[in-house]
């Protein structure tokens, strides 16, 4: 009796000690004891603004967080670049591991740059290529026992019940044989996402909580995952397969650009008044015609290759079938109006008014327009009906409900943000930053089409802060980074491109973006209840791009590179770097045999390494070691004529700031430059221009890309009580997980920023 008493005063005890376990758990393991965390993330919000801001008076509600909580810069990865801080925050991981460590890399294997954000690939539908015979057995196979069962029951006939069978399975095969030949693609494309590593989202929703994730960089395609809803942010493309691609409408002949790297679609109308007969440019007809072409010429080289890919499209364009999947459309105008004409649906537009959305459908054909539909969504903006008819279209997005390869997850919850919020912007990068460049469209064109998607994503963000059944809610906001980008040079008196008459209109709209910020965090905090954490962070901070730097320009000059005698170095376009056409198009003009390095990207410095590159001609070891020496002494060496300036802070050897890398994949040397310089735009594409440096005279005129990150850091605020010690956008994984109380993940670099 004693004993069982004993016993039981153990098990009693035992049970209290576990209970307070349970209950100071939190405050052992340093986490605060909070029910839910909201993260908020603002692109490109630089620490020095918001610094100063906040010395002004502007930013009150940022203000009152940093009092009751924590405040501190926030370090980014190395290069300071959306898609490369994003992913390390996602993953608390370095550029090196997670295999984002730039916006291109080079395609493995070859010189050819790709999108580093995703993985384009072939998946066969059903049966592949043996879909004609696979399908016609099926339906041959289905008719054939259908009918010979009816007419057997029927007429208890074995002889005509087998005729019978035989004759509709003949029919039945033969014919869906035939549309299965004719209708159906053997192979569909597919998006992979190469960002590795696990997200702190995911590792919350493996612990049983709901969460939600919207427009955060680098998740597409969206995590098919429990206890997950997900808006994919950056990598989501427009239906062209690119980062956005708006168009141009013109009727004015003379019209000529001189550089558009940016791939506006330029198209020319044949009148300025009356009907007008114009087409909305499509995507490509990648299973019908490209995989067609791509197929009949593999294996073949040089003429016979050609060839093959001649015969290919000239078979194609006989049976009626094109490369791209125009949308035919109607403008009617007249001296004061034009009305748009799309699909049956009609707009009428005064000039400078916006249209309403117009459902775009995308016609392949009978077959697969009725069992798996493309649709898009597309906007107009008249510009203007006189001297000339100009109107402006935005990049064809994806219908929110018409996912080939899906960004949102569950699928069904596209089918909820329509019916909740109407139709948005699907693309990644949403904000049209190509077209200003250009000198196609104005500031107030590019700060209207901001205003109508920020909008749409404060709306989102108000309503699922106010439901309040989420234990973790992250969204990114990235227009305080478009802003920095189209706008700098009206902020800085020294950019080339500063305008005093253009400054006094839209200067301010670089504070007024951070003011914007501000409203949003305090919208935030009224909707959330004191048991939740806030966070607001951003990727990168940033700077003035006054002057470009031609890297691959600087290896030809300094005897790194070598070009073939007579070849020529044609501009390169974002056009060229998602439709490639031939292989060899990049670096065609390159002599490999002597050629030492190669620049690629915003930053990345490759050496021609024997056994890695096709044709090497380094050799591994003290010819390798010795070659990134001589670059990066003489890059950092380097002066600006023309300003006297560094425009090279520092050559990072890949070692020194990656860790766990893949050797064949990670760049040997990252460039960081100083203050007021940027890689050029060319270099970014694998070309030669003629010149070292040159001024940056785009209007996107702010930077961060490729420069040193130490002069481009972010923010961190925190209503909870961090630690300081110079955090870095890695950090932020572990930290969100303690918040939470779930166990932290091993194996990651960033480091807990609890107390």
């Amino acid at each position: 009796m004693a004993s069982g008493r004993s016993q039981n005063r153990f098990r009693l005890r035992g049970a209290a000690r576990l209970w307070l376990v349970m209950l100071l758990a939190p405050f052992l393991l340093g986490a605060a004891p909070f029910e839910k965390v909201v993260i908020l993330g603002f692109d490109g919000a630089d620490a020095a603004l918001v610094d100063r801001y906040m010395a002004e008076g502007r930013l009150p509600n940022l203000s009152r967080l940093r009092g009751d909580g924590f405040y501190a810069s926030l370090r980014p990865t190395n290069p300071p670049q959306t898609p490369v801080s994003w992913a390390s925050f996602a993953t608390g991981l370095n550029p090196g591991r997670t295999e984002i460590f730039d916006f291109l890399r080079r395609t493995e294997g070859t010189y050819l740059p790709e999108f580093a954000m995703i993985k384009v690939g072939r998946q066969p539908l059903l049966f592949g290529a043996k879909n004609p015979v696979a399908i016609g057995s099926i339906a041959a196979g289905t008719a054939g026992v259908l009918v010979l069962a009816a007419v057997f029951l029927l007429r208890r006939r074995v002889l005509i019940a087998l005729a019978w069978a035989a004759v509709a399975a003949t029919a039945a095969g033969g014919a869906l044989a035939f549309v299965a030949a004719r209708y159906l693609p053997r192979e569909l494309p597919t998006a992979i996402n190469p960002r590795q590593g696990q997200p702190f989202w995911a590792a919350a929703a493996d612990a049983g909580l709901r969460v939600r994730v919207m427009n955060v960089p680098t998740t597409f395609p969206a995590e098919d995952h429990h206890n997950e809803w997900m808006l994919s942010g950056l990598g989501v493309p427009d239906m062209r397969g690119r980062i956005g691609s708006p168009s141009y409408y013109t009727s004015d002949e003379a019209l000529s650009l001189k550089d558009n790297q940016f791939s506006v679609e330029i198209v020319r109308l044949g009148a300025k008044r009356g009907t007008i007969d114009t087409v909305i440019v499509g995507p490509l007809n990648q299973p019908f015609y490209d995989y067609v072409v791509e197929d009949a010429a593999r294996g073949l080289e040089g003429a016979a290759r050609a060839q093959a890919r001649s015969q290919a499209e000239k078979r194609l364009a006989e049976r009626g079938i094109a490369r791209r999947l125009d949308v035919p459309f109607r403008i009617e105008a007249t001296g004061e109006s034009a009305t748009i004409e799309v699909a049956g649906s009609r707009q009428t537009l005064r000039p400078g008014t916006w249209s309403d959305w117009f459902v775009v459908p995308i016609s392949v054909n009978p077959v697969v327009d009725r069992v798996a539909g493309l649709t898009g969504i597309i906007r107009f903006k008249l510009l203007a009906l006189a001297p000339e008819l100009r109107l402006y279209a935005t990049p064809l997005n994806f219908h929110p409900q018409s996912q080939p390869v899906p960004f949102t997850q569950p699928r069904s919850f596209a089918r909820d943000l329509v019916r909740e919020f109407g139709l948005f912007k699907t693309l990644g990068w949403p904000i049209d930053t190509w077209s200003l460049p250009s000198g196609l469209t104005d500031e107030k064109h590019f700060l209207e089409d901001m205003e109508a998607t920020v909008e749409k994503q404060e709306e989102m963000m108000r309503r699922f802060l106010e439901k309040g059944d989420d234990r973790l809610y992250v969204q990114v906001f990235d227009f305080t980074d478009r802003v920095g980008h189209m706008l700098w040079r009206l902020h800085d008196p020294g950019h080339p491109l500063f305008d005093a008459r253009l400054a006094e209109l839209y200067a301010g709209e670089i504070p007024k973006s951070y003011e914007r910020m501000d409203r949003i965090v305090g919208e935030a905090r009224q909707r959330i209840g004191p048991k939740t954490a806030l966070i607001v962070c951003s990727d990168h901070g940033f700077a003035s791009f006054r002057r470009g730097i031609n890297y691959n320009t600087w290896l030809v000059k300094n005897g790194f590179m070598t070009l073939r005698q007579g070849s020529s170095t044609g501009g390169k376009t974002l056009e060229d770097l998602f439709d490639k056409g031939e292989l060899g198009e990049f670096f065609r003009y390159v002599d490999w045999s002597r050629t030492r390095a190669y620049a690629m990207g915003l930053g990345n410095i490759y050496i021609n390494l024997m056994g890695r590159e096709p044709q090497g001609s380094v050799v591994p070891g003290r010819d390798y070691e010795e070659t990134r020496a001589s670059i990066a002494r003489q890059l950092e060496d380097l002066v600006d004529p023309q300003t006297g300036e560094k425009p090279v802070a520092r050559v990072y050897r890949r070692e020194e700031i990656y860790s766990g890398y893949d050797p064949r994949l990670i760049p040997d040397l990252r460039a960081a430059n100083s203050a007021h310089y940027r890689i050029g735009w060319q270099t970014a594409l694998g070309e030669v221009p003629p010149q070292v440096f040159e001024d940056n005279l785009k209007a996107w005129s702010g930077d961060h890309c490729s420069n040193d990150p130490a002069l481009v850091p972010g923010v961190l605020f925190s209503s909870a009580r961090l630690a300081g010690g110079d955090p870095g956008i890695a950090d932020i994984y572990p930290t969100v997980l303690a918040l939470l109380g779930v166990p932290p993940v091993g194996g990651i670099d960033g480091r807990s920023l609890l107390r």
